[in-house]
C-alpha cells in the first residue's frame, strides 16, 4: 500500500509540475471548456425560449463537468503511452517488476483529482454566471468516483491498443465526442427510443443520471442503491474495468512476445 501510495503522490507531483510549466495552455484550456458551456447554455435556452432556468442548467453542468473529467483522463492515460515512448521510459513501466495495471492506476489516480479540481474551478465560474443553485450532496461523490472507474477501464483499454499499434489518437477523439452527445450529459435521451437503450451501455450514462437524481430530484441515496438502475450502473463499471484490463494485459504479453518495445 505504502509503494502504492508513493506512485500516486509521485504522479500528482508530475501533473502539477506540468501544469506550473504550462500555465498559459492550461488557462486556454479552462477558458475553452468554459467558453464551451456558456455557448451551448445560451443554445439551450433559446431553443427553450427562455425556459432553461438554473436547475436545467445544473443538470447539463452535471454532464458537461463530468464529461471533462472523462475525457481528460482518457486522453492523459492513453497518451501517456506515447510520452514514456517519446521520452525512453516505456521499458521501465511496462517491463518492471511491478504491474503496468497498477502504475497506470496511480496515475488514473492522480489524472482524476486533477481534472476534478479543474471542473471545480470551472463550475465556480460558470455558476454565478448563469445563476446555477448549487445543492450540497455528499452521496454525490461515491457514484461520482464509481463512474470514474468505469472510465478507467477505457482508458486501460486504450493505453493497451497503444502499446500495439503505436498511436491510438486519432479514435480518442471520436470516443469522447460520442461520450458527450450519446451519454446524455448535455441532454436526457430518454425521449429517443433509439439512442437511450444504446447509451445506457456507455460508461457515464448511469453515473451520470444517478448523480442527477442525488443532487437534483433530492432523492436519497437508500433509494438510489435500491433502484435496478444502480445495479446495472455496477454492472457497466466492472464490465468496462474488466474489459480494459484484460485488453491492457493482452497488449503488454503480445509486446513482450513480438519484442515491439524495442520499436520505441
Amino acid at each position: 500500500m505504502s509503494y502504492f501510495l508513493q506512485l500516486v503522490q509521485a504522479e500528482w507531483d508530475k501533473q502539477w509540475r506540468m501544469a506550473r510549466s504550462y500555465w498559459v495552455t492550461l488557462l486556454a484550456d479552462q477558458l475553452f471548456f468554459i467558453l464551451g458551456f456558456l455557448i451551448v447554455a445560451g443554445l439551450f435556452d433559446l431553443i427553450s425560449e427562455g425556459n432553461f432556468d438554473g436547475w436545467a442548467r445544473l443538470y447539463a453542468l452535471i454532464g458537461y463537468l463530468t464529461w471533462r473529467v472523462a475525457g481528460g483522463c482518457m486522453v492523459e492515460i492513453s497518451g501517456s503511452v506515447a510520452v514514456d515512448a517519446r521520452f525512453g521510459t516505456l521499458e521501465q513501466v511496462w517491463l518492471s517488476n511491478y504491474p503496468a495495471a497498477i502504475i497506470l492506476f496511480a496515475r488514473g489516480i492522480a489524472l482524476i483529482l486533477f481534472y476534478t479540481l479543474r471542473t471545480l474551478g470551472m463550475a465556480l465560474i460558470i455558476m454565478p454566471l448563469l445563476q446555477i443553485p448549487l445543492p450540497f450532496v455528499p452521496a454525490v461523490l461515491p457514484i461520482y468516483l464509481l463512474t470514474m472507474l468505469g472510465v478507467q477501464g477505457v482508458s486501460f483499454g486504450l493505453a493497451g491498443l497503444h502499446l500495439i499499434y503505436k498511436n491510438v489518437s486519432p479514435i480518442v477523439m471520436p470516443i469522447g465526442t460520442t461520450l458527450l452527445f450519446l451519454t446524455g450529459a448535455l441532454a436526457p435521451l430518454d425521449g429517443i427510443p433509439i439512442l437511450y437503450p444504446f447509451s445506457q451501455f456507455l460508461p457515464l450514462s448511469g453515473g451520470i443520471e444517478l448523480m442527477r437524481a442525488l443532487a437534483i430530484d433530492s432523492m436519497p441515496l437508500a433509494e438510489i442503491l435500491s433502484r435496478p438502475q444502480f445495479s446495472w450502473f455496477l454492472l457497466n463499471t466492472a464490465g468496462y474495468v474488466i474489459i480494459g484490463l484484460s485488453l491492457l494485459r493482452w497488449a503488454q504479453k503480445r509486446a513482450v512476445w513480438e519484442g515491439s518495445l524495442a520499436h520505441y
